[in-house]
């Protein structure tokens, strides 16, 4: 019974190891599309990628920065500056609130900015105004990281 018990410990432990050497060197399965024109007098064999080769990788143990869900991230704005109210907008007597979805660099920079609903014309003030927005730098185990999240902007009318 304990050769046995031995055995399982020795498989859990060869998994384990597996597992954090896939996360470790980021395996990842490619598709390879290979086109072979065949004529009378060669054969050409050439290989298409569709995917970027990826960097080289050093001895470190450091992972690629991934993008991490943040949710709402009023509350981690440094700076957001207001929005500009068009006035085709006002006169029209347009309100609205709007979202606007940004991508936050690891300094706190937005890098890219896109409003997810509401009037055209408050789109594009919301994401003028999310564009120089700055934040608070979010961390993942001590490392900055890209943040993915929204900011909402209130159009109302006084």
């Amino acid at each position: 019974m304990i050769l046995y018990g031995l055995r399982l410990l020795v498989a859990l432990l060869t998994f384990a190891v597996g597992v954090a050497a896939a996360w470790l060197f980021d395996f990842k399965s490619r598709a390879v599309f290979v086109e072979r024109e065949v004529t009378t007098t060669s054969i050409l064999v050439t290989e298409r990628r569709f995917d970027v080769p990826p960097p080289p990788r050093s001895c470190s143990l450091e992972r690629r920065s991934s993008v991490v869900q943040g949710g709402s991230l009023d509350f981690k704005a440094v700076s957001k500056p207001p929005a500009v109210y068009p006035p085709a907008a006002k006169a029209l007597g347009i309100a609205d609130t709007i979202t606007v979805k940004v991508l936050v660099d690891e300094d706190g920079k937005v890098l890219a900015a896109e409003a997810t609903g509401g009037n055209s014309l408050l789109r594009v003030a919301a994401e003028d105004a999310a564009s120089g927005a700055r934040f608070k730098p979010t961390l993942l185990a001590g490392r900055p990281v890209r943040v993915e999240g929204y900011i909402s902007y209130n159009f109302g009318l006084k």
